[in-house]
């Protein structure tokens, strides 16, 4: 992880990468005021504002947030001209005329996080069960920086006993659990499998449950407006991405791309990793795609927060939710 440069300004060392804090002299100026205690925190990183280089002034407040997992709770300070989260704000002062706002979220109060990347374009989101995720972007330069707090995140989050719905997908996985992605999982697209490997190396203790390769869909429309969807699609396919499945015993993964449904025929080169602790969820249903015969739409939840997994019809995947699902109703 990178710590940032002893002795050397807040300017001079700007750059797109996620530095690790140490001591009061790191942490931006526009945050310096709040209290921060080193030797309780486990985890302290700033995020920078997503602007080049050359943009930057020494003048100008240069991260966007601060990010700080504690013994008990994740907290957030964000730029208030930057991406401001849901929070408590802190008054502005002649000082400090941008100000910035404090988010604190008990670790008890994490119900999902979801990692995703789009080339450079990153995206952390941790969600609560009030329905208003704490949302960061980041470069993606600082990638494994993001992947080593999701995994101090996950750590902390998944201490409560599992749900019901937690049970449930625990007793319909266990069966299909490997440490490794085999055939009887379904077809697994290759970053798939380069994605699980990497989480298994980081967590000895994830398994592989079900998994699916990316397919085109065909709509399914009848008269004047089935001819017209069928054009569109002809022109612009829809594709299901793949996904897999996996966990541990105290909460579920899913890996795939950015967008689990995405029109077009470029190249997607994106990732995405969601973590959804047991204890978390108090329901999961299934529903047919209203558009597509071949997908159905599995959703998980927990208080206002929601989650929708398409499927294919009739794969491992809906197999596992549907049977997690129907040993619950």
């Amino acid at each position: 992880m990178k710590k940032a440069f002893t002795g050397v300004s807040e300017y001079d060392r700007f750059g797109p990468w996620v530095d690790e804090v140490t001591r009061i002299e790191e942490v931006p100026r526009l945050y310096r005021e709040y209290p921060i205690d080193f030797s309780v925190e486990r985890l302290v990183l700033k995020v920078p504002r997503n602007i080049t280089r050359r943009n930057a002034t020494p003048e100008m407040d240069l991260y966007d947030h601060l990010i700080m997992v504690g013994q008990d709770r994740l907290t957030v300070l964000s730029r208030r001209n930057g991406r401001s989260l849901r929070s408590e704000t802190r008054a502005a002062s002649a000082n400090k005329p941008k100000g910035y706002d404090v988010l604190e979220i008990p670790f008890a109060d994490i119900v999902a996080i979801r990692n995703s990347l789009n080339l450079l374009d990153g995206r952390l989101t941790v969600s609560t069960a009030e329905g208003t995720p704490v949302a960061v972007a980041y470069n993606g330069s600082a990638a494994d920086v993001i992947r080593n707090l999701v995994g101090e995140l996950r750590e902390v989050a998944c201490a409560k006993p599992a749900s019901p719905v937690g049970a449930a997908l625990l007793a319909a996985g266990g069966p299909l659990a490997r440490p490794a992605v085999e055939p009887g999982h379904g077809p697994v697209d290759t970053f798939l499998a380069s994605a699980f490997l990497e989480a298994h190396g980081a967590n000895p203790r994830l398994s592989a449950w079900a998994a699916h390769g990316r397919r085109r869909l065909t709509p399914d429309a009848t008269g004047m407006q089935g001819t017209m969807q069928r054009l569109r699609h002809a022109l612009s396919p829809m594709t299901l991405h793949g996904a897999l499945f996996a966990a541990d015993e105290t909460a579920m993964e899913v890996f795939g791309r950015h967008s689990w449904l995405q029109r077009g025929r470029a190249a997607i080169y994106s990732t995405s990793n969601l973590v959804v602790p047991f204890g978390a969820p108090d329901r999961l249903d299934l529903r047919p795609h209203p558009l597509y015969p071949d997908v159905v739409v599995a959703t998980i939840g927990a208080g206002k927060w929601k989650q929708e997994l398409p499927v294919p019809r009739g794969s491992v995947a809906e197999h596992l939710l549907r049977d997690a699902a129907d040993s619950i109703s």
